[in-house]
């Protein structure tokens, strides 16, 4: 049994199991992880659980280093004295002597171990070397956030532990903190997330929520109910109607099995071919490393049948959206912005891919010159962008991935400013979807048949 398995078991019936088994959550995964990002309400005893925790470290294990970084000199100083007042209501058998006893610097000579509490000054972190752990609290309200962790994860990927927690601030937007967490939420870094809203403690009803004294902004940031409402930022809005993201969650479908998402796992077909249909496929390509690509396909009415979506290389992009087309005989086209659009136009002009739209001028025309691909920008980005925004605020799409619903959900307007994604998440659904229904506008009535195909066959 780990050492918090004993806590739990030791102070069951002391005091109520929902007043701290989300403190001993947190203790569990400090032991599990080596990267922890906190998402919290206030008040609900985190900061406390980490102080206690960092003293734990400090006084039964040799040479530890641990540093606390807070937004400033007051926090930092509050923060330490967490440790010190748990240390000096210990048992005289446990405590152990001071060699240091500073307000930001708690040394203990026995264990040649040490906690450090430092302000975010511009060059906090800077010369730290070596840590055991590193506690950036309150991450959200740093001024040198990214100047900082910038100082203290080259040192810290060595082998020691970070972790990250904060409140987020609605009044923010583009701060590093919610890029990371929402990068933890997708898997597109190292952090472990952890969401704690205001009701872990059990007097917090909704009730209780309801007649606090504050206005709505200031409780969904403090006390939030959900991950949603703590990381939407006041000064910007959602581009797409939250309202109809939310209904289209219903219509989340379950891949088929089929032979062509066997070969390639990012596919997944939602529906398979029928006789007399009409579709459409939009690819925006990646190069496989730092955006995933997105395929989407659509029949005539809106409905997605297919997509894939995943970190290929953009020869395998061409070759997925390849066996797409054949497979559904769909009227096609593909991003061509960049190394991996050139390099899918290529693959697509030796693999011979059929019914490919021409490209599409800035004025909205088609190029009779029999060139493929589509630039991005202008008239055509406004126009699909603003295409898909009404096609979900009337719900005359149906989206079958949760995924996807979730990127629409990231991509916001703030004020003066053109629609964009937020820092640390990605646009590629909806880059695929805004121009597969753009595309759909240009679909001609027959198409060039595809005699054969050998994953017609399920």
């Amino acid at each position: 049994m780990s050492k918090y398995g004993k806590i739990r078991d030791k102070l069951k019936g002391v005091i109520p199991w929902e007043s701290w088994k989300h403190l001993v959550y947190l203790l569990d995964c400090l032991n599990r992880h080596r990267f922890i990002i906190i998402l919290k309400a206030k008040q609900i005893g985190i900061t406390w659980s980490m102080g206690g925790d960092n003293l734990h470290l400090a006084t039964f294990k040799e040479g530890v280093n641990i540093l606390t970084l807070s937004k400033g000199e007051r926090e930092a100083v509050e923060s330490l004295d967490y440790s010190r007042f748990v240390h000096d209501n210990l048992p005289d058998f446990l405590r152990l002597s001071y060699d240091k006893n500073q307000e930001g610097l708690l040394t203990f000579p026995a264990m040649q171990s040490k906690i450090r509490a430092l302000s975010s000054t511009e060059d906090a972190g800077v010369g730290f070397g070596g840590a055991t752990r590193v506690v950036m609290d309150e991450f959200e309200y740093h001024p040198y956030d990214r100047k900082n962790y910038a100082e203290i994860v080259p040192p810290i990927m060595e082998g020691g532990q970070l972790v990250i927690l904060s409140t987020a601030d609605k009044w923010k937007t583009g701060t590093l903190f919610k890029e990371l967490y929402i990068a933890a939420k997708r898997g597109d870094n190292m952090f472990y997330p952890i969401f704690f809203p205001y009701d872990v403690l059990p007097n917090r009803t909704p009730e209780w929520w309801d007649a606090l004294p504050l206005p709505i902004p200031d409780k969904e940031c403090r006390y939030p109910r959900n991950e949603d409402e703590a990381l939407e930022s006041i000064k910007s809005r959602r581009f797409f109607d939250n309202a109809a993201i939310e209904l289209m969650y219903q219509d989340i479908g379950r891949p088929v099995e089929c032979l062509l998402s066997q070969k390639y796992p990012s596919v997944r077909i939602y529906k398979l071919p029928v006789i007399g249909k009409r579709y459409c496929l939009f690819t925006d390509p990646s190069d496989g490393k730092e955006d995933p690509h997105a395929t989407i396909v659509i029949d005539q009415t809106g409905e997605q049948v297919a997509e894939s979506h995943g970190k290929v290389p953009a020869d395998m992009c061409a070759l997925i959206h390849d066996e797409l087309v054949r497979f559904y005989n769909v009227f096609n086209a593909y991003d061509l912005v960049g190394g991996a659009g050139m390099v899918m136009r290529d693959k697509l002009r030796d693999l011979g891919t059929p019914n490919q739209c021409p490209t599409l001028k800035m004025d909205l025309t088609l190029d009779a010159t029999g060139k493929t691909g589509w630039w991005g920008g202008g008239k055509i980005w406004n126009a699909a962008i603003w295409g898909l925004e009404e096609a979900i605020r009337l719900r005359q799409i149906i989206p079958r991935s949760k995924e996807c619903l979730d990127e629409f959900k990231t991509f916001v307007v703030e004020e003066g400013k053109d629609p964009a994604k937020l820092k640390g998440t990605h646009d590629d659904y909806i880059d695929a979807w805004s121009r597969v229904l753009l595309l759909r506008k240009y679909l001609p009535f027959r198409l060039s048949p595809i005699k054969s195909y050998p994953y017609k066959q399920v």
